[in-house]
C-alpha cells in the first residue's frame, strides 16, 4: 500500500493559501462595522466602507490573468509562494494605516493574492496527487477556505480590525515557509521538459516500493499531456457549433454561481444583520451561517 503522507504534505501549501484566500474574503465583514464606528477611519463614509469591502474584487480580477500565466511560466509551487507577497504587504498596509487610499491599497494587494490563488491552489493539490485520491485532496480547498471565512468572523468577535488584520498577515508566511519545503509538480516539470526531475519528483510524491506503479503513472502522465497539447483552442472552439454549446454552458454555470450574489454577502454579512437589527447573538448567528 502506498504510503501518501508526502501528497498531504504537499497538499497543505496549497491548504494554507486557500485559508488566506478564505480568511481574506471574511475579512471585511467583522471590520467594516468596527471602521465605520465613531472616531474610526471610516466613520460616515458610506462610500469608502463599500469601496474597502468591494475593490478585493477587482484585485481578484488582475491575480488570476497574472497567477494564469506565472503558473504556465514559472510553475505552480513558485506561483502559491509568490502569493505571499501580495498578502503579506495587503495585510500590513491595512493594520498600520489611517489612510481610506492606503487601506484600500492594501485591500486590492490582498485582491491579486486571492486571484492567484484560485488559479495555483487547484492545479498544484491536483497535480500531486495520486488520481485514487485527487477528489479527497481537491476537497480540502474548499473546506480550507470556509474555513477562512469561519476564522475571520469568530476572531472579528474579540479582535479588533488592526489586530485582525495583522492575525491576517501571519497565514501567508507559513504558506510561503511549507512552499519551500515541498516539490514542485511533476506534470508541470514534464510540460516544460523537464522529465528526469519530473519522475523523481513522483517517486518522491508517491513514497511506493513498486518502481512499476510510478513508470506507469508517469507513462500515463506523458500520455495525457500529449493529448492536452492537441486540444482546440479558443477560437477554434467558438468557431465549431458542437463546441461552442457545451463550453457556454459550463461558462455560464460559473457566471451565474456569482451572480447569485453571494460575496457580496460574505463581504458585508455583519452589516446585513445590524440592518436587520438581529443584535442577540449576531456573530453565533453569523458563524452558524457559514457553517
Amino acid at each position: 500500500m502506498m504510503n501518501h503522507r508526502y501528497e498531504i504534505f504537499s497538499a497543505s501549501c496549497g491548504y494554507m493559501s486557500a485559508l488566506s484566500f478564505g480568511y481574506t474574503i471574511g475579512y471585511s465583514s467583522p471590520a467594516l462595522p468596527q471602521m465605520t464606528a465613531f472616531g474610526e477611519v471610516m466613520y460616515g463614509s458610506e462610500d469608502a466602507a463599500s469601496w474597502f469591502g468591494s475593490i478585493v474584487t477587482l484585485g481578484g480580477m488582475i491575480g488570476c490573468v497574472a497567477g494564469g500565466s506565472l503558473v504556465e511560466r514559472n510553475g505552480r509551487r513558485w506561483t502559491i509562494r509568490m502569493t505571499a507577497l501580495p498578502f503579506f504587504f495587503g495585510w500590513l498596509t491595512i493594520a498600520i494605516n489611517t489612510e481610506i487610499w492606503f487601506l484600500c491599497f492594501g485591500r486590492l494587494l490582498t485582491g491579486i493574492g486571492c486571484g492567484m490563488i484560485c488559479v495555483a491552489t487547484p492545479l498544484y493539490v491536483t497535480e500531486t496527487a495520486h488520481r485514487e485520491r485527487r477528489g479527497t485532496l481537491g476537497a480540502g480547498i474548499p473546506l480550507f477556505i470556509t474555513s477562512g471565512v469561519l476564522t475571520a468572523y469568530s476572531l472579528g468577535v474579540c479582535v479588533d480590525w488592526r489586530n485582525l488584520a495583522i492575525i491576517g498577515a501571519s497565514v501567508p508566511v507559513i504558506s510561503f515557509l511549507l512552499s519551500l519545503q515541498v516539490v514542485e509538480s511533476p506534470r508541470w516539470l514534464l510540460s516544460v521538459g523537464r522529465r528526469t526531475d519530473a519522475f523523481n519528483v513522483l517517486v518522491w510524491l508517491r513514497s511506493a516500493s513498486s518502481v512499476g506503479e510510478n513508470e506507469n503513472e508517469f507513462c500515463e502522465m506523458e500520455k495525457n499531456l500529449a493529448e492536452i497539447c492537441k486540444c482546440a483552442s479558443l477560437l477554434e472552439i467558438v468557431s465549431h457549433s458542437e463546441l461552442v454549446r457545451p463550453f457556454m454552458v459550463a461558462l455560464g454555470v460559473m457566471a451565474l454561481q456569482q451572480f447569485t450574489g453571494i460575496n457580496a454577502v460574505l463581504f458585508y454579512m455583519v452589516s446585513i444583520f445590524q440592518v436587520r437589527k438581529v443584535n442577540k447573538n449576531q456573530y453565533l448567528l453569523i458563524a452558524v451561517t457559514n457553517i
